[in-house]
């Protein structure tokens, strides 16, 4: 495990803990594909990476999206495009190549 539930919480999670180890075992195995395995010392920068994967895994799992339109009464507002679950993996992504030492991440667009 690479971060604890209670620094989990911490950090501001949202997860429930009957659900964590489902989660955290998910954004592990993501951290682990995204560094080749690489990770030999869980560090303060691994545990931030994991809590935004972690929160990142389950707004995509439980359907929380953002809100891209609104109609009422014939009034309709557009917001910004929302992005897909895969694009916001992508963005994440980026963050954690920006936080992870360079030794632990190759900096390539997925």
């Amino acid at each position: 495990m690479y971060l604890a539930y209670e620094k989990y919480i911490n950090f501001g999670g949202s997860v429930a803990e009957k659900s964590y180890a489902f989660f955290e075992t998910l954004a592990r195995k993501k951290l682990d594909y995204w560094t080749l395995g690489r990770i030999t010392k869980v560090t303060e920068d691994i545990e931030l990476c994991m809590f935004l994967i972690i929160e990142q895994i389950y707004e995509n799992e439980t359907g929380e999206t953002d809100v891209s339109s609104v109609s009422n009464d014939g009034v309709s507002i557009s917001y910004a495009e929302a992005k897909t679950s895969e694009e916001k993996m992508q963005d994440l992504y980026q963050k954690i190549v920006e936080i992870l030492p360079l030794e632990l991440v190759s900096v390539v667009v997925l």
